[in-house]
């Protein structure tokens, strides 16, 4: 009577275990079906690997539990490699931003800005719908107004529309559209200080927007 009950129950078991696998299987198709791609790489599925306790269960019985987890740990590692080897799209608008530095302006005629420039190809950033000239501006003692523009070093000459200018002791964001000269191009940023005080020319940059 002993061996039929302990009979019956690994019979059961293996039952229960054949529909937690179907089970497991339903859950794990929804979702793929309904979880974003970059989060199915990181979902992992296991059943409890202590399984029954030694009196309940024997070497067939375990061995059963072992061969459910790897069946469902092979199942979810196909999955995660699906997911990672979907093409990304490509979306719509894109952000470039290409930092030129900063710098102090105290002369009342134009001067280069030591360090705030960057070469830049136009051909790297195919279909341009627009590059703005973007710079933080002020002057410590509020005496006069700081302008900046950029200029094109390798063709030497400005770079049409990019001049700006600010007063006032506060930190002001100031911006310009510009177009950017086809080819590889130095951009250089120039500044000055209208009554020759110390003025700050900050984190200039160039935001490039490409369809």
């Amino acid at each position: 009577m002993h061996v039929s009950v302990k009979i019956g129950l690994i019979a059961s078991m293996i039952l229960l275990f054949t529909v937690n696998l179907v089970l497991l299987d339903v859950a794990l198709l929804y979702s793929r079906m309904t979880t974003p791609p970059s989060e199915i790489a990181a979902t992992t599925v296991r059943v409890n690997t202590d399984g029954p306790s030694a009196d309940t269960c024997n070497v067939s019985c375990q061995t059963g539990i072992d061969a459910l987890n790897r069946k469902i740990e092979e199942l979810s590692q196909r999955l995660a490699s699906s997911a990672l080897s979907l093409p990304q799209g490509n979306g719509s608008a894109k952000e470039y931003f290409v930092p030129l530095g900063s710098g102090t302006a105290k002369s009342s005629v134009w001067q280069e800005i030591i360090g705030a420039e960057a070469l830049i190809d136009a051909s790297y950033y195919p279909d341009i719908k627009s590059v703005t000239f973007e710079v933080f501006m002020k002057i410590p003692t509020a005496n006069g107004t700081v302008k900046a523009k950029l200029y094109n070093v390798t063709d030497q000459h400005d770079v049409w529309f990019s001049e700006v200018s600010s007063e006032g002791s506060a930190l002001t964001k100031k911006e310009a559209s510009i177009t950017l000269e086809q080819g590889a191009k130095t951009y250089r940023v120039m500044g000055l200080s209208t009554l020759k005080y110390d003025a700050n020319v900050e984190n200039a940059r160039l935001r490039i927007v490409t369809y």
